[in-house]
């Protein structure tokens, strides 16, 4: 009996920390999702000679190309909490532009958790000029 408290004691500690351990890795894996997206169109942009445009829909947690070929949905452990930059549609989309030149119109992206929103964020900053991106802890 003694046993089945400990093994039961054990399990109740393990479990909440098993838990925020996948909250993280969804996250930073929406982050890295999101900055291979951002990297893959300046790239493109400036190989085509021709704008492309990421955009986000925050309301689907989904993020796609201009031309549907590449997309991503985030996970329901991950959520896009705010998108700065860019042109922002009647619905709450977001298109981020990507221009032939190597530069952007920038963005400031967070994804958060969704059971904590605070404790477990990732700040993506989109450089204009370069297309580079940094990503930050912002727990």
């Amino acid at each position: 009996m003694v046993v089945l408290a400990i093994i039961g004691l054990a399990a109740a500690v393990a479990v909440p920390a098993i838990e925020g351990g996948l909250d993280t890795r969804e996250v930073n894996r929406a982050a890295r999702q999101l900055r291979a997206m951002m990297h893959f169109l300046s790239t493109e942009a400036v190989a085509s000679g021709k704008d492309r445009r990421l955009r986000i829909k925050p309301t689907e947690n989904r993020i796609e190309t201009d031309d549907g070929s590449r997309w991503v949905v985030l996970t329901e452990r991950a959520q896009f909490e705010r998108v700065l930059g860019g042109a922002v549609a009647g619905d709450g989309t977001v298109d981020i532009l990507f221009y032939p030149n190597g530069s952007s119109s920038g963005a400031d992206v967070i994804v958060a958790s969704r059971r904590d929103r605070f404790g477990n964020r990732r700040r993506l900053v989109l450089d204009p000029l370069t297309c580079g991106v940094r990503v930050e802890d912002e727990s």
